[in-house]
């Protein structure tokens, strides 16, 4: 080689050295960092943790808590078909333990195009500690949680169900729904390093977030009165045939729900085979109703708090009374003549509602309604809550206002009416009804509802002038003394409104039966409201509510061990 031609090579060699060098430096040195944690990212793994979802509890009147909501371990029988060597002897162990089905197992099993398939979910823990497993090549136990509703349809419309929004489970209707975040949680992460192969080969350098399990709700719901309520539904159903009946017990001194019962109703584990799902809505908080004679009380007590009457008022009752150009009449059209303001509850006089009505005026007594909160919503802590419906006092005339005096026209919720009606039982205030009563972290009250005043709607010696009327009622007249105690003073009244029709303007043959009533009445303990909607072959409230009204207030006397007061 002559030495031009060598000196030629040795530089040819210096400059592709130099160009490895000064490319080996920018990589190594210039940018180092960033090529050290774009392969980190390449090689990284993340593994999601999910939180536990809390659980919801009932609790009775010994504070024992008692499982309305919880999350369970279940697993899943899954396999890859390419690694299963005997399916028939497979199938055969697995089917000693649980209900495989041949004519499904087989395909999924001998499919050789898949490397996945589930072939039973849910099984539960117990079932799946048994299975030999390690016997099984090809199969394997995936561990997932699952929602579980123990006491199956009680209480479903309060507390909902878990389902899933795309792949995230989440809580629809109900406290599960309303409650959703607080009973969540957060999930946590951890983040590792994998091999080419996708095996996880440290975590010694882990990004780790740890997750925070949900909380524990504990409502006000007591299991026993909740229990005792829906065998009260049950009977009257299979009296009365209804479209729809509900029961409500509270405490009216709090506004603590202590049983929240409906039908139709629904079981939240098996909550995909509804397939009407209106069933889903609470009828407490989502429907409203003109409710009737029950709202009797509240025009007596506003018409005592104005001063527009008093106890010893009188009027003249001549079976009906014109309005304009209307004719409202008494249940049974007939006059009775000169009556006391205690004759209007105690014989459920339309034309004495109205002639109280009159006394007050339109706009104290639109005032009142509006201060008793029934044209808005009570706040109570469950999801969907609509208002009461009070167009007609804000458009009408004399006679929406006369009707109003006895609870037609104008539409009201379960819950807003039982509000209302424990402002009388309660000596005067509104109070906002709950249902949840505390929520705990690991045991822990993190948070605990106390009672929410919204403000005074009654003087206190009005509402213990309607509770004595009521008492009278109860003690005199109503259902023929089914509901009378001799112990115990009860206040109580029925309502019978007739259903509007949905289609046409007027009124239906359809009825809806209202019933309230509190104990003992002058320092009251719980107040207990049903509805019975549309029920087939009777007419009056006081014929299909009566007697389930004296026995859950038995129950609950008993139950909590009251005293007598008189």
């Amino acid at each position: 080689m002559s030495d031009k031609r060598l000196t030629f090579v040795i530089v040819g060699v210096g400059i592709v050295s130099g160009i490895i060098l000064s490319r080996l430096f920018f990589l190594q040195v210039t940018h180092a960092e960033y090529y050290r944690a774009k392969a980190e990212r390449q090689h990284a793994v993340s593994i999601l943790t999910t939180p536990r979802r809390g659980d919801i509890f009932f609790e009775d009147k010994e504070g024992r808590l008692v499982p309305a909501a919880s999350t369970k371990r279940v697993y899943t029988l899954a396999g890859n078909p390419q690694q299963i060597e005997d399916v028939r002897s497979a199938y055969d162990t697995f089917v000693a333990y649980i209900p495989l089905e041949e004519d499904a197992f087989f395909p999924l099993a001998e499919s050789m195009e898949r490397t996945y398939a589930s072939f039973m979910r849910g099984i539960d823990k117990d079932t799946a500690q048994r299975i030999p497993m390690s016997d099984m090549k090809g199969f394997w136990l995936e561990e997932e949680e699952t929602r579980a509703y123990p006491s199956h349809t009680l209480g479903s419309h309060l507390l909902g169900f878990v389902g899933f929004d795309g792949d995230e489970r989440v809580g629809q209707y109900g406290i599960e729904r309303m409650y959703d975040s607080v009973l969540h949680g957060k999930g946590g992460s951890v983040v590792g390093e994998r091999s080419a192969g996708g095996t996880l080969l440290s975590i010694g350098r882990d990004l780790f977030r740890e997750k925070q399990d949900g909380r524990d709700i504990v409502l006000t719901i007591d299991p026993n009165i909740q229990s005792f309520a829906a065998g009260q539904i049950t009977a009257l159903e299979e009296m009365w045939h209804p479209k729809s009946v509900g029961v409500l017990v509270v405490d009216p001194q709090t506004g603590a729900i202590l049983a929240m019962e409906a039908s139709p109703s629904f079981d939240p584990n098996t909550y995909g085979d509804v397939e009407d799902y209106n069933v889903f809505i609470n009828p407490f908080t989502e429907s409203t109703f003109e409710m009737g004679s029950i709202f009797k009380p509240l025009t007596m007590s506003i018409g005592l708090d104005t001063r527009s009457i008093t106890e010893k008022t009188t009027y003249f009752d001549a079976g009906s009374v014109r309005v304009r150009d209307a004719t409202i009449g008494n249940y049974d059209g007939r006059g009775r003549g000169w009556q006391s303001m205690l004759d209007i509850l105690d014989q459920s006089l339309n034309t004495g509602s109205v002639f109280i009505q009159q006394q007050i005026g339109e706009r104290a007594f639109r005032d009142y309604i509006e201060r008793l909160g029934l044209g808005r919503r009570t706040g109570i802590d469950l999801p969907n809550e609509v208002a009461g419906n009070i167009h007609n006092l804000e458009t009408g005339g004399e006679v929406e206002y006369a009707t109003a005096s006895f609870g037609q026209g104008i539409a009201l919720t379960p819950i807003g009416i039982t509000s209302a009606l424990s402002s009388i039982a309660n000596g005067g205030t509104l109070v906002r009804p709950y249902i949840v009563d505390r929520v705990l972290s690991e045991d822990t009250v993190v948070e605990k509802t106390e009672t929410d005043t919204r403000r005074r709607v009654f003087k206190e010696e009005t509402t213990e002038m309607v509770s004595r009327m009521l008492v009278s009622v109860v003690d005199n007249t109503l259902a023929n003394g089914v509901v009378y105690m001799p112990e115990y003073s009860i206040a109580a009244k029925t309502g019978t409104a007739q259903i509007a029709n949905s289609s046409s303007l007027g009124y239906s043959d359809e009825f809806l039966h209202t019933f309230f009533g509190y104990a003992p009445a002058y320092d009251p303990e719980f107040l207990i409201f049903y509805f019975l909607e549309r029920p087939v072959g009777v007419r009056y409230a006081s014929q299909t509510l009566s007697e389930p009204f004296r026995e859950m207030t038995d129950f609950i006397i008993n139950y909590y061990q009251i005293l007598p007061d008189r």
